[in-house]
């Protein structure tokens, strides 16, 4: 009896297993890196209420539901670098979830497997299962909407094969009013949503007979949408305007751009070459194969997904530079469905269609790094700060946002003492009480009572480009010691002359 529940259950408890494994993988060294780059901004700004969360972040670079959904965690879980992250790890979790439903649902059990397995021990998916901001929830979000996409395309398939059948007629309807909710929310969690969007109503305009077996219900689906996000469409044509004058990301640099994103995604060089040569052949494979291969729509689709928004952003980013690894999250999350596809479809022989999903996954286990480094040792620098200050030391911190990383871990109560309307006043305070300074250029600070000082250096050329504080210290001090934190941070001790 055990042995017939469990064969019935078996695709479940697969999932379950899966699961369980990237929890496990990805969350073993969950707080082991500092708060870094722009997490303290997410975690700070959360700690407000609700009206405030919105009006400071909807002038920002992504819509504040993230952060929403983030202050009521810390609510319950307060704000240490486990806790602030957890969600992340649940997001993944859910995820991996989707993309194995996505694989045994509606392309094949090997495909769910190998997809699977790609995802846990991927170290993109890995870095940012570790981060408390926004893209896990992006990802989550979207391998969620196109499991419900899919599933419509998977159903109008079922109907045409047999008679109307309305218990798939019901679930349609389901999918089509749980996919409106979802991409609402993907629009909401970040203006980078709108690509999923997009993705699937282009892929409906290209099949005429599924478009005008539910143009209605996409019609109807797309209008609440809009409706539901009237509230965000003046601030997102702002946002647009801003964006087109020019973003702080970089145009890319041709394919180098593309080998270094899908390297991103791939963890290693070698494994990167062994990803574009499996997908090149596929590809040929396709190609020449065309019209026999035309019935599997839903494998195209995948295939669509991760092209259209992939070279997509590619494409604009020569316009308006958008082309950065979290960015691309909509696509990255379907790489792995892209490559199980590709492993299934390249040797079909039996006694030889594993070998390539058994090295491709097996190089990815061995290539993964669970405890893979954000680059942003924080913690570290400001317990030199802390070594080298003295009661008469000035410590210069620059650029001035570097405030929020430096007083979660230099004080945490100075971090937790937010204010919604003058938004870093506390903190600035609290820090100056300490002879810490956050400026942007020399000229903010009298130098001259001071014979020692601590100069943060958190890329500050790079945010504040002329700022001179380090050029106008060499001159007029003597440099005692430096200190380099991986990767951006430096201190300087500064004695007078």
């Amino acid at each position: 009896k055990n042995m017939r529940i469990i064969r019935k259950h078996k695709l479940t408890i697969i999932g379950i297993v899966l699961v369980i494994i990237n929890f496990l993988v990805k969350g073993l060294f969950l707080a082991n890196n500092s708060l870094g780059g722009d997490e303290p901004f997410s975690v700070y700004h959360a700690q407000m209420d609700i009206i405030s969360i919105i009006q400071l972040l909807s002038a920002g670079n992504n819509p504040p539901l993230y952060e929403i959904l983030l202050h009521f965690w810390i609510k319950i879980f307060g704000i240490s670098e486990f806790s602030v992250r957890f969600p992340s790890l649940l997001f993944s979790c859910i995820s991996l979830w989707f993309i194995y439903k996505i694989g045994h649902s509606y392309l094949n059990k090997r495909i769910a497997l190998y997809a699977s397995l790609l995802f846990i021990f991927s170290n993109y998916h890995i870095v940012f299962a570790h981060e408390a901001r926004v893209y896990a929830f992006l990802g989550m979000l979207t391998i969620i909407s196109m499991y419900y996409f899919m599933g419509i395309v998977y159903d109008y398939h079922k109907n045409a094969q047999q008679e109307v059948n309305e218990k798939l007629k019901k679930r349609t309807t389901t999918h089509f009013i749980l996919l409106t909710l979802v991409n609402t929310l993907i629009i909401y969690s970040h203006y980078i949503g709108f690509f999923v969007v997009w993705t699937q109503v282009i892929f409906l305009l290209g099949n005429k007979n599924l478009l005008s077996k539910h143009w209605k219900k996409i019609l109807l689906s797309l209008s609440l949408m809009l409706i539901l996000y009237i509230p965000n469409i003046l601030v997102i044509w702002l946002r647009f305007i801003e964006f087109s004058k020019g973003t702080w990301v970089r145009p890319p640099e041709g394919f180098e751009s593309i080998y270094n994103m899908l390297w991103s995604f791939s963890n290693i060089p070698a494994v990167t070459v062994c990803v574009i040569t499996l997908v090149s052949v596929s590809l040929l494979k396709f190609i020449v194969r065309y019209k026999k291969e035309q019935k599997k729509l839903l494998y195209v689709f995948v295939i669509f997904w991760f092209a259209f928004i992939f070279l997509g952003m590619f494409s604009i980013s020569y316009w308006i530079p958008m082309f950065l690894d979290r960015y691309v999250m909509p696509a990255a999350i379907a790489f792995p469905l892209l490559l199980g596809i590709c492993m299934d479809y390249v040797i079909k022989k039996p006694k030889y269609n594993y070998i390539i999903p058994v090295i491709l996954c097996l190089l990815f286990i061995m290539s993964a790094k669970p405890n893979i480094t954000n680059k942003r040792n924080v913690r570290e620098c400001v317990e030199k700060i802390k070594e080298i200050k003295q009661t008469n030391t000035l410590v210069i911190i620059s650029p001035s946002t570097f405030m929020l990383n430096f007083s979660y871990y230099y004080n945490i109560t100075f971090f937790k003492n937010y204010h919604s309307q003058k938004i870093y006043s506390r903190i600035h305070q609290a820090l100056i009480s300490e002879n810490i300074y956050a400026i942007n250029d020399i000229k903010e600070i009298d130098l001259k009572p001071w014979h020692h000082i601590a100069y943060v250096d958190a890329a500050a050329d790079f945010s504040s480009p002329n700022n001179n504080i380090k050029k106008e210290l060499d001159a007029h001090y003597h440099l005692k010691n430096t200190f380099q934190f991986y990767e951006i941070f430096n201190v300087f001790e500064y004695k007078k002359k």
